[in-house]
């Protein structure tokens, strides 16, 4: 077993400073064997990353120290293998994408309340409950009752949130995978006029460590390997990533090529995909084009 941690902080970084940090990390993961994904930036530091208890620790006491953060909440998850191949750190100008750098919190917490707190306001009912994560991350799981906004990627949720007709009187509750995306979220709303907002403290994922079978219905989608993490946040067993474009599926199909099965969302089949990979459909696409006379021709001509 490996531990999984994630983490992020918004601080503010200077072009140096993200230079140096990357490579403090690069060396430290090196150093304790840590494989992840780490998101860089002027804004702050968002990852997730995986290792041998005694590694992850070493480097969770290192960064505490090293950007001289005060409790800081590292989400920990169990898997039985990596669920990243290596380490890698990205210089982004935002670490995470909602096409408006420089749109961040200004302090640490900005009406965040605590998983207990979530749980009480979801029993009685009184808020509307917002989804502010993707289209498909939403179709395997989320709170009962919440809005889905119907969003590809979260550069449309400025867009989406304008059209969805919620009053601007009503209470709002907003979470997502592990919060980071509602501390943008959350300013975006009360640009738009949204004054009484409260988004969940560390996201799904802080939520099902302590109400497992709870509110939280289905399985919460992850952004690596594992693919999605079930209600005690071991990874799934039901879904995979679809072969062709990534999203998650417990879709099977048997490949018209090689007759293999293989794991297709329901978007790629609408689109008549039914191939267990991408070399497959290619290998497909070109048997079905060398039916065509004038591609044959073409392909005499040019001894394709």
């Amino acid at each position: 077993m490996v531990q999984v941690c994630a983490f992020y902080i918004f601080k503010p970084l200077t072009a140096q400073e993200v230079a140096q940090l990357k490579l403090e990390l690069e060396q430290m993961a090196e150093n304790q064997s840590v494989r992840g994904l780490v998101l860089l930036g002027r804004e702050g530091i968002n990852f997730t990353i995986s290792g041998a208890d005694k590694g992850i620790e070493a480097f969770r006491s290192w960064l505490t120290h090293r950007m001289h953060l005060v409790g800081p909440q590292f989400k920990i998850s169990r898997s039985h293998k990596h669920p990243f191949h290596v380490f890698k750190v990205k210089v982004k100008k935002e670490i995470v994408s909602l096409g408006q750098p420089g749109l961040v919190p200004g302090s640490e917490k900005n009406g965040h309340i605590s998983p207990i707190e979530w749980h009480d306001k979801l029993q009685k009912g009184e808020a509307v409950i917002l989804d502010a994560r993707n289209d498909y991350e939403v179709a395997i799981g989320k709170f009962k009752g919440a809005v889905d906004l119907d969003i590809k990627e979260f550069q449309d949720f400025p867009a989406k949130l304008e059209k969805s007709g919620i009053s601007k009187d009503r209470e709002v509750l907003i979470y997502c995978t592990g919060g980071i995306r509602c501390e943008k979220a959350i300013l975006e709303m009360k640009r738009q006029g949204y004054e009484r907002v409260q988004q969940l403290d560390g996201g799904i994922l802080n939520y099902l460590q302590e109400f497992p079978q709870g509110e939280f219905g289905g399985e919460c989608f992850v952004f690596d390997y594992r693919v999605a993490l079930d209600q005690e946040l071991k990874p799934t067993q039901t879904y995979k990533l679809c072969a062709h474009c990534g999203q998650p599926s417990a879709k099977e199909v048997s490949c018209t090529l090689c007759s293999k099965n293989g794991v297709v969302c329901g978007h790629c089949v609408e689109r008549g995909i039914n191939t267990c990979s991408k070399n497959c459909a290619n290998h497909a696409r070109l048997g079905s084009d060398s039916r065509r006379p004038h591609l044959q021709e073409h392909r005499k001509r040019h001894r394709i």
